[in-house]
């Protein structure tokens, strides 16, 4: 997204922190050469930053926001409907539009450049029969240059599939974390074409329910519908640093207030009421010369 307002920073390493600078949130393809890590503490980067001329920026969330709707609307705009993923990412409702003559792959370059026009940032599309798939196909968009920034599987034949998923290794695939990635390398399941080859039964005994539909989407067979209509969410949550050592009780009691008052804003916005409390407390895990305390209380409403 800072890209897209700064061209001077383009092909340049820029990281996004979070709050309080404590953490990289967003990083760019440049930044990750060198070697920097999503979540990685701002301070052991702070020198290489420096040293490598990598901008930094903190992170703005009204700004995220608002781009974040604009690109939303510009999608519903093209296709049936949509289903808000994350900030920065929506699954679309596109079945039967090849019955009306509707070129997909077409209409992904439209989306791509609809989004690039109205909101004036990049982005990549893509198309295939299942959201696993859809998320992996996104993946293959956005790094490898030759496909221009939309993959549409149904082009793809049977055979350049499989050499599609070869190219990526398990861990790639959406849900695929990394003690399912050591678990599975040790059943020989090292590749993306591994897993879509794996028997769903067996995994199911093995993993359970969830990854056994990720294989059986992988094979083109929908298991995880689109969710039109967003439901009501199970639990609101607000995490921040400090980025100071806070040992001031009032300065805490503060915080949590502040935080508390947000929630409560997000409660009655959603129409929602909350039935349990809960807090919880961290010392910094990074100072290891300090005592490390961790408390979870809750109350019942």
């Amino acid at each position: 997204m800072r890209k897209g307002f700064r061209p001077d920073l383009r092909h340049r390493p820029v990281i996004v922190l979070s709050n309080n600078d404590g953490c990289v949130v967003a990083h760019s393809s440049e930044a990750k050469q060198l070697g920097i890590k999503m979540c990685q503490p701002f301070f052991e980067i702070e020198d290489l930053c420096f040293r490598e001329n990598v901008s930094v920026f903190s992170i703005n969330y009204e700004l995220y926001a608002n781009l974040s709707g604009r690109m939303m609307s510009t999608i519903a705009s093209l296709t049936d409907s949509i289903d808000p993923y994350s900030i920065d990412e929506c699954l679309a409702n596109m079945t039967g539009y090849e019955q009306l003559n509707i070129n997909l792959t077409e209409l992904g370059f439209q989306i791509k450049e609809r989004v690039l026009h109205n909101v004036g940032i990049p982005t990549c599309v893509g198309i295939t029969p299942t959201k696993t798939l859809a998320k992996y196909c996104n993946h293959l968009a956005k790094h490898y240059r030759g496909i221009n920034g939309v993959c549409n599987w149904l082009d793809l034949t049977p055979q350049r599939q499989a050499k599609a998923l070869a190219c990526e290794p398990v861990s790639e695939i959406w849900g695929v974390g990394r003690r399912y990635t050591e678990r599975l390398n040790l059943m020989g399941i090292e590749t993306a074409l591994d897993l879509s080859r794996a028997d769903p039964i067996k995994i199911r005994k093995e993993f359970g329910l969830a990854l056994a539909m990720t294989v059986t989407e992988l094979q083109g067979v929908t298991c995880i519908p689109l969710k039109l209509i967003k439901p009501k969410r199970k639990q609101i949550m607000r995490s921040r640093s400090f980025n100071s050592l806070v040992t001031a009780k009032e300065d805490l009691i503060g915080a949590l207030t502040l935080h508390a008052q947000e929630c409560g804003r997000t409660l009655r916005k959603e129409g929602s009421y909350a039935q349990v409390v809960g807090i919880v407390l961290n010392t910094n895990s990074f100072r290891t010369q300090d005592p490390q305390y961790h408390a979870y209380p809750c109350i019942g409403l």
